[in-house]
């Protein structure tokens, strides 16, 4: 082990220890504030000897380190230890109401592997690839301003990274709380259920931000929601190896897991984010944002007590929330529960309070106009997921399911990957993606005759070049996914066997990348602290512009029943009437929110994401 990653992980142990440290001194500190004279109680009098003494040596320790604060040496030494130390931060920001400051420190403790090694790509941009033609050819001017993105440590810093962004995106980061207790837990087991900070952030000009603490469930049954999910992956390859000969077997044991996976989504909507689903919603079209406003400010008029800005954003977020299919039957059956405890929760009181009871019933008179705009369509959300709880289907949940959404690890990345792209007249995000400009690799090991079978028309359609039954050479591989607008694999895994992710990095990628292998958009963790890595963060530091996979092990007739589908609606085909396809969006992040009702089975529905930035095609 080299010098600088010995010294690496002693600084980080050193920070984690003292962000611990720090953590217990401040509750040493709000105890102090009801305690009695010290020479009532000799407990208390060494209590104040021991705080005193944790804060002398949590003095001396930053002293050393030429640091006024644990959160400053955090900032310049980013680290899977030392997240902790910004989220404890933002916890305390969130208690003082500086929520801009409190998304600040949760944004930095995404993804601080993904910025390591991005930062290695940046000072050195030609790094895994043998041929220099094939690097990325960046500016240096483009250079500096990537580099001055991924090194963001300032809360205003922060806030310039939203105002680069299209005004109709809303980035929703979800971070887990108090992470680091279980950083040392055994390798194979899965901490409980977390607590949630989901911050919701219009982008745009003038972006606002809402931070809310989502505690965790309280409910035994649900404490290991993590977990469920990784058996349920598991037992789903038990089944696709064991009972593939047994058809009745088979398909009762696949009925069962999609059952206990439909559960698991329905504990994440009811028990676990409960009101606050209403945070994970896109925003409204410009004119139906405008009917919103007016019709919040008629409520808040006729309102008997104030509300603060915070309050007003969050009231349009409730009052605008997508209703269920199942609950479609007007405000009484669909709306009224969710709706007084998200009320009552703004307001902080009971759902049984007078105030609540009157908000509702002004909330009620605009019934008329909310019950349109919770139909309406939603632009794009950008999902930013803490690595605790990115194997989870949110994509699944009810107010998300027919609209736009693609996951990013950071905030940081996802402005880097935006500027990258739209200063750029020929990338996709620009011009759109040109459906005649592909390319597809169809079962390049030779053993999925049927997937053949099935698939090898649908592609001759096309029209595009591809490789059938045959590896692919390096300069094949790479020529598709730099040169072609779409690039589709169809086959075992990811295709890393065929160009492996570290030479991927070193590319410059053009393409829509669809990886229609099993888990092949997975990120698997490694070991017990580092975020968890997968072959589609190769493709975002290579710059692809978006990644379509499997999140785990999908069924191949299912699978290619899909991929026929979306390369019928990627090339503009009309698809079954009776399918929401039946006219394809040219969204493609809502094209493939609307292929997973083409699905047989709700795991291989659940499966399928979307990396990247919200991309169009052109026909």
């Amino acid at each position: 082990m080299s010098l600088f990653i010995k010294t690496t992980l002693l600084i980080s142990c050193c920070l984690y220890i003292s962000t611990v440290l720090d953590k217990y001194l401040n509750n040493f500190r709000g105890d102090f504030k009801t305690l009695p004279p010290p020479e009532q109680d000799n407990k208390n009098i060494f209590h104040l000897k021991m705080a005193a003494s944790v804060e002398s040596l949590t003095s001396a320790v930053l002293a050393k380190m030429g640091a006024s604060s644990v959160t400053e040496i955090v900032s310049t030494l980013p680290s899977a230890l030392t997240t902790d130390a910004n989220i404890s931060a933002a916890e305390m920001e969130l208690k003082n109401g500086r929520m801009e400051n409190a998304f600040h420190q949760l944004s930095l403790s995404h993804s601080t592997l993904l910025h390591h090694r991005m930062a290695q790509r940046l000072h050195k941009p030609s790094r895994g690839s043998k041929d220099e033609d094939c690097s990325a050819a960046i500016s240096p001017d483009s250079l500096q301003t990537e580099k001055a993105t991924l090194a963001t440590t300032e809360k205003d810093e922060t806030l310039s990274l939203l105002q680069k962004l299209p005004s109709d995106w809303s980035i929703i980061q979800i971070t887990s709380q108090s992470v680091g207790e279980f950083s040392f837990r055994k390798i194979g087991t899965y901490p409980p259920t977390p607590g949630l900070y989901i911050s919701r952030c219009s982008c745009g000009s003038q972006p606002t931000i809402t931070v809310q603490a989502v505690t965790a469930p309280k409910h035994e049954g649900l404490r290991g929601i993590v977990q469920e999910v990784e058996l349920i992956k598991e037992e789903n390859k038990i089944i696709n190896k064991d009972y593939r000969d047994q058809q009745q077997k088979y398909f009762t044991k696949r009925e069962e897991l999609n059952n206990r996976l439909k559960c698991v989504v329905r504990s994440m909507e009811i028990a676990w984010l409960r009101h606050w689903c209403c945070l994970l919603t896109g925003s409204l079209g410009a004119r139906n944002q405008q009917l919103l406003e007016e019709a919040t400010a008629r409520i808040i008029a006729d309102c008997k007590f104030p509300l603060t800005e915070t309050q007003t954003e969050l009231l349009q977020c409730i009052i605008s929330c997508p209703v269920p299919p199942e609950r479609t039957g007007g405000l009484e059956l669909g709306v009224a529960f969710s709706m007084r405890a998200s009320v009552a929760a703004l307001l902080y009181e009971s759902v049984r309070s007078a105030r609540v009871k009157d908000l509702c019933a002004l909330i009620q008179k605009e019934e008329g106009l909310l019950g349109q705009l919770r139909r309406a369509q939603r632009n794009p959300v950008i999902l930013v997921l803490d690595k605790s709880i990115v194997s989870l289907p949110w994509e699944m949940i009810w107010v998300l399911r027919d609209q736009p959404v693609t996951r990013m690890p950071s905030l940081r990345m996802l402005t880097l990957l935006y500027q990258h792209h739209s200063c750029r007249s020929s990338s996709v995000l620009v011009q759109g993606i040109d459906s005649s400009k592909g390319f597809y690799l169809l079962d390049p090991d030779s053993n999925l005759p049927r997937t053949q079978e099935r698939l090898r028309s649908v592609f001759d359609e096309t029209g595009w070049p591809g490789i059938t039954a045959r590896r692919p050479t390096h300069d094949e591989f790479q020529d598709a996914i730099t040169n072609q607008d779409m690039f589709v694999y169809a086959g075992h895994g990811s295709g890393s066997q065929y160009l492996p992710g570290e030479l991927v990095e070193g590319l410059d990628c053009r393409a829509l990348v669809v990886l229609y292998g099993c888990a092949s958009v997975r990120l698997a963790p490694r070991g017990r602290i580092s975020d968890p890595w997968g072959v589609v963060l190769n493709y975002l530091i290579a710059y692809c512009p978006c990644v379509v996979g499997m999140l785990w092990d999908v069924t191949d007739k299912d699978t290619d029943f899909l991929t026929c589908g979306m390369i019928r609606a990627l090339q503009g085909k009309d698809g079954d009437p009776a399918t929401p396809l039946a006219t394809p969006p040219s969204d493609v992040a809502l094209l493939v929110a609307r292929s997973r009702s083409l699905c047989r089975w709700y795991l291989t529905a659940a499966a399928l994401t979307v990396y990247g930035l919200p991309l169009q095609v052109i026909n």
